[in-house]
């Protein structure tokens, strides 16, 4: 049996003397999984953050328009502006709409028949619950994460 030098190290694999490789075996890239996270996570938590902000931005978005219909419905069968307002709002459940946030555009005077459109249109100012536009920034974006002001609009031929 051959000895090796005395500067190099062995270890045993497989019943087989090998010479140990530097950075190879264990303990040997202790680092380089922390390192790899540690450049990936940005990248991932942009990408959760983004979709959990977009899914919250895409209901509000959706919630806002079937308000808006549901205003121009009531108004296309001639009921008041308040009450117009009133069920547009409460139409948007969650969103916490006020009386400043839905305007009648265009009403249906009596009479006017399905020639005239009821026009509702309704805003809201979203804003992002996730720090997307820290981690954005990191990737050079700038107008990523700010508050983001939504609108509907919904039109109906009168039924008056």
């Amino acid at each position: 049996m051959t000895r090796p030098c005395a500067s190099t190290a062995t270890r045993r694999v497989a019943g087989r003397s090998r010479p140990a490789v530097a950075g190879h075996g264990p303990g040997g890239d202790r680092g380089a999984a922390a390192v790899e996270f540690a450049l990936l996570l940005p990248v991932l938590l942009l990408i959760v953050f983004g979709l959990i902000d977009f899914g919250r931005a895409l209901n509000a978005q959706i919630t806002l328009t079937q308000a808006a219909r549901e205003g121009a419905r009531l108004d296309a069968l001639g009921q008041s502006a308040q009450a117009v307002v009133q069920r547009t709002i409460t139409a948007a459940t969650g969103l916490g709409l006020t009386a400043g946030d839905v305007t009648e555009t265009q009403a249906c005077a009596p009479g006017a028949g399905p020639s005239a459109d009821a026009d509702v249109q309704v805003s809201y100012r979203f804003t992002f619950i996730t720090p997307v536009a820290a981690i954005s920034t990191l990737f050079g974006a700038s107008a990523i994460g700010g508050p983001v002001t939504m609108t509907a609009r919904g039109v109906m031929p009168c039924e008056t």
